[in-house]
């Protein structure tokens, strides 16, 4: 019965997880360039059953034991993945400081810590902004990354072009440094929208990816599927906990009335 439990008890931990990732992946539909995180669950390593033919002589012989089968103990997270494949579709804003990458690559933006100054982290969330020095930044104040350093576009008209190339007042103001990675594992998502090589060098210059002025990547996040995944997860969730209930009752009889001593 105590097995019962923790059973029930690890399937609400994973449901309760899978319910907070669907809610983030919710928060993040109208989010450029989002790439939802899914979680992968694992069962905990199975138990052999035996059934016992009873004492003979004061011992049980081997052939008085006979396999039942594989019963599961219960199941946790192997890990949080994000999903790289598929795009929500493209939204055409008209704005020039929007971008959006057309391909697998990302933009590079300077995200620093105190240790690290010059930290580079990556981005497909292309709604960048001037700030008050003409520089191109991302979330406010995180300057976007060109081959040779932060962009800046000044702050009159400019174009990008498809290569990256940035051009104000006729003349090329640097090209904007995209990223393309063999492996999206070694990626860590540090926020919503900003991720992390935890390599430090498995990224390379872009040969397959493109940019799009005027233009954002919608999320990937299908609203009406992460919806319908968080009802079934929520009736999972409400059976477990049923389940709980029912475990701690037998349990309940198991002590106060066949166990009790008379």
């Amino acid at each position: 019965m105590l097995r019962g439990l923790y059973s029930a008890a690890s399937g609400m931990d994973v449901q309760q997880a899978k319910i907070e990732i669907l809610a983030k992946n919710l928060a993040n539909t109208t989010t450029p360039g989002y790439k939802k995180d899914v979680i992968q669950a694992r069962s905990f390593p199975e138990l052999l059953l035996i059934q016992q033919g009873g004492p003979q002589r004061g011992a049980v012989t081997h052939a008085a034991v006979r396999k039942i089968g594989f019963m599961p103990s219960g199941t946790g997270i192997e890990k949080v993945f994000t999903e790289y494949a598929g795009s929500g579709g493209v939204k055409e804003t008209r704005n020039p400081t929007d971008m959006m990458v057309k391909g697998p690559g990302f933009f590079a933006v300077n995200v620093p810590t105190r240790e690290d100054p010059g930290r580079v982290c990556y981005t497909r969330n292309g709604a960048f902004k001037v700030d008050d020095e003409g520089y191109l930044v991302a979330f406010g104040n995180l300057r976007v990354l060109g081959e040779a350093g932060p962009v800046r576009v000044g702050n009159g008209d400019f174009k990008v072009n498809h290569d990256g190339t940035v051009v104000s007042g006729g003349v090329p103001r640097g090209k904007l440094r995209l990223v393309e990675f063999d492996d999206f594992e070694v990626l860590d998502k540090e926020t919503d929208s900003i991720f992390v090589d935890t390599t430090g060098g498995a990224g390379r210059p872009a040969d397959a990816t493109t940019v799009r002025q005027g233009f954002l990547e919608v999320s990937n996040v299908d609203a009406v599927e992460e919806m319908t995944a968080l009802m079934e997860l929520m009736r999972v969730y409400e059976t477990s906990q049923r389940l709980i209930t029912q475990q701690d009752q037998l349990l309940g009889k198991a002590v106060n009335q066949v166990g009790s001593l008379r």
